[in-house]
């Protein structure tokens, strides 16, 4: 057998491997079901073929669309699937990537065709021990990046990002084997470069991040053809070929005249569809300001003419302010080391100066697109500091560089390695045997480090949450929603699921959009024309539908929603929503024994994140609110047990609880005994039911 077949054959060994095991602990920590955020959203979206939030992401509905009309699973773990299943592609990616680059002969990178080292007999017997290198690296490279908590967490939900890594992958690998393909032959091959630009189109509709990938490819092709940039003809097929890709977007207003369940925008009209398409209703998104401020902190004089500058506080070196910056704790969201741990870290710092040394072009093409694409998301992006967290999920492209780079970064110190022990062939086999076992150690133990993290196979607290709602409404409710991770599963159980028609959810913070106004039943409201009369006044739109139906429909607000404005109606607590009350209307009190809580109260572990732990502090709360009530109507008994129940779910409350029951207690005590008695002690009778 020929060395280059046998070479081939371990390539598609490893490469199988890769795919099966990555995908094989996908599916083990696959979200049975929906989850908070956008996943009920987009199960939706992409169940109706539908309309999702903006931009649209017309290529991710599709996609889901045909993924969800498999014949097996829930239509949400259809749609898990394809997260984990674009998330397994994208670290083959890595691999097939790495691998490209780490087998492309060294000194060949210039515009000079490559020279084959003549084979001899023994080489087509024995296989040369630095060639052994590139299929285990690759793997090891692929494999740390699928098990990056990052990633790996967006594999198992349904989401967009693990579809915008796999195409970022490919459109890397493109430009490295157009690189290949000319240094090797002199040919400009413009057809793949007319490829990369449909893809840039179509991936555009899946996120928008991808098109910065387009200043490192537009880099390459400047170090390769430069002359390439000044052809009209080109560059117009170029534009022609990427306009072709992005009339994916066509899907939206074609779709959005059919009036799908979930038509984000109603973008059915040149006005909405360009509203939509470029993101206008985040318009007046807080944001950081985080570029600017750090501008002020460094050059703007701040010390007060008549102060003496001895007595000017003494002001942070320029080092100082950067790094206490918000800017800075932007860039942040960008960690290698959280993703690949010190050791991945210092492979890929490795790697980097090794491309650039022995891949130039390549080298610093990569080098390109990561800078490029961290900088101007975080720039784009520009949250405050408390939602920095959302932008994380936006950096796993420049996580899936970093990943070649590591294995990059493997291959220069394995080769060198292999060059001290060249005096022994055999040597070299027991060195590559041990590198081979050396380099699975990062990705095995980010695997074992993020897997209770990561890992959701029994995690239906999202699931179960929206149920729990839904149980607590009487026939024909009316339900305000408010944030998304809230609103969202409710979508899924309502549109997919096809659980409780009969109630009308209304997503209060939309209510200041016309679009959506007139997207609701018309007879929900008091007037004929809601918008004009309130505009953007979400009290106004609360008031028009609670005139209206408040003597005839039951009329509940979720927890955040109750908690997030001002409702000028009496309410009650029901379960972990809230009703409004009619005259001489009490609590029923059997609503919390139809909720399920899987998860919560057993001994599953499930992967904690902030919205399940919000989840955890609503059930808390709902029963601390269930408490006070009870201690309203001198319910003691009762009030404690729910106080106890809030205890369960959130431990934090129980000290608000103690603070509390102690101040009501000295208020009872400053009033004079009823005729029922002396009143118990609260603080007390609480301590004493405390498990």
């Amino acid at each position: 057998m020929k060395q280059h077949d046998f070479q081939d054959i371990v390539y598609s060994i490893y490469a199988v491997f890769v795919a099966g095991v990555t995908f094989w602990i996908y599916m083990k920590t696959l979200a049975p079901t929906v989850s908070f955020f956008d996943s009920g959203e987009l199960i939706s979206a992409a169940y109706t073929l539908g309309v999702a939030h903006p931009p649209g992401y017309p290529l991710y509905v599709l996609i889901g669309w045909l993924f969800s009309h498999l014949p097996f699973g829930t239509v949400a773990w259809r749609i898990n699937l394809m997260s984990a299943c674009f998330a397994t592609l994208a670290a083959i990616m890595v691999y097939v990537l790495t691998y490209r680059i780490l087998t492309w002969k060294r000194g060949v990178e210039p515009d000079a065709p490559a020279e084959t080292e003549p084979e001899t007999p023994s080489a087509s017997v024995r296989p040369d021990p630095e060639r052994m290198l590139p299929p285990v690296i690759a793997m090891a490279a692929a494999l740390s990046f699928a098990f990056g908590i990052t990633h790996w967490k967006q594999a198992v939900i349904a989401e967009v990002y693990t579809l915008n890594a796999f195409l970022a992958g490919v459109i890397l690998l493109l430009l490295v084997r157009w690189r290949q393909h000319y240094a090797a032959t002199g040919d400009s091959a413009v057809w793949r470069l007319y490829l990369l630009a449909l893809l840039f189109g179509v991936g555009f509709g899946n996120h928008q991040t991808l098109a910065l990938l387009a200043l490192a490819a537009g880099f390459l092709v400047l170090l390769t053809v430069p002359r390439l940039l000044l052809d009209a003809r080109f560059l117009l097929k170029i534009v022609l070929f990427g306009v072709l890709g992005l009339s994916i977007y066509l899907l939206i207003p074609l779709r959005a005249m059919q009036d799908p369940a979930i038509n984000w925008g109603n973008a059915s009209t040149l006005e909405q569809f360009t509203w939509l398409v470029t993101r206008e209703g985040y318009s007046t998104v807080e944001r950081g300001n985080a570029l600017q401020t750090l501008w002020n902190d460094l050059f703007a004089d701040d010390t007060a003419p008549d102060v003496p500058a001895d007595e000017a506080d003494q002001p942070m070196s320029a080092y100082e302010t950067l790094t206490h910056s918000l800017f800075w704790k932007q860039l942040r969201t960008f960690n290698p080391v959280r993703e690949f741990g010190y050791l991945g870290t210092g492979f890929a710092i490795v790697g980097l100066l090794y491309g650039l040394i022995v891949y130039r072009q390549v080298g610093a093409t990569l080098l390109i697109a990561v800078l490029s694409w961290v900088l101007i998301t975080v720039i784009i992006s520009d949250p405050p500091e408390e939602n920095i967290f959302l932008v994380e999920e936006f950096h796993t492209p420049a996580y899936l560089i970093v990943a070649v780079w590591v294995g990059m970064g493997v291959m220069a110190i394995g080769r060198a390695i292999l060059w001290i022990a060249s005096f022994s062939r055999t040597f070299q086999y027991v060195l590559v045997f041990l590198m081979a076992l050396y380099v699975l150690i990062p990705p095995a133990s980010l695997l074992l480090r993020n897997l209770r993290t990561v890992d959701r196979h029994q995690n239906y607290v999202a699931y179960d949450y929206a149920q729990n709602v839904l149980d607590s409404l009487q026939p024909d409710a009316i339900l305000f929603t408010w944030g998304d991770s809230g609103a969202f599963p409710l979508w899924y159980l309502q549109i997919v699921e096809g659980q409780r028609p009969d109630v009308t959810l209304v997503h209060t913070p939309h209510l200041s959009a016309k679009w959506y106004v007139d997207e609701l039943p018309q007879d929900l409201f008091l007037s004929s024309d809601p918008y004009q009369r309130c505009k953007k006044d979400l009290s106004c739109f609360i008031s028009e539908i609670g005139q209206k139906n408040v003597h005839t429909r039951p009329i509940y607000f979720d927890f955040s929603s109750a908690h997030s404005i001002v409702i000028p109606y009496p309410m009650i607590p029901y379960g972990v929503t809230y009703k409004l009350a009619r005259p001489g209307e009490r609590l029923t009190e059997d609503v919390w024994d139809r909720y399920r809580f899987r998860g919560i109260l057993d001994d599953t572990r499930i992967a904690v994140d902030p919205d399940v732990k919000r989840t955890f502090l609503i059930y808390g709360s709902a029963y601390v609110e269930l408490g006070y009530y009870y201690l309203e109507y001198d319910q003691l008994e009762k009030a404690t047990e729910a106080f106890n129940a809030a205890v369960r779910f959130a431990p934090e409350l129980g000290d608000r609880i103690v603070r509390d029951l102690s101040f009501q207690n000295r208020l009872m005590d400053a009033r004079p005994k009823g005729p029922l008695g002396p009143r118990r002690n609260l603080t007390s009778l609480f301590h004493r039911h405390v498990p």
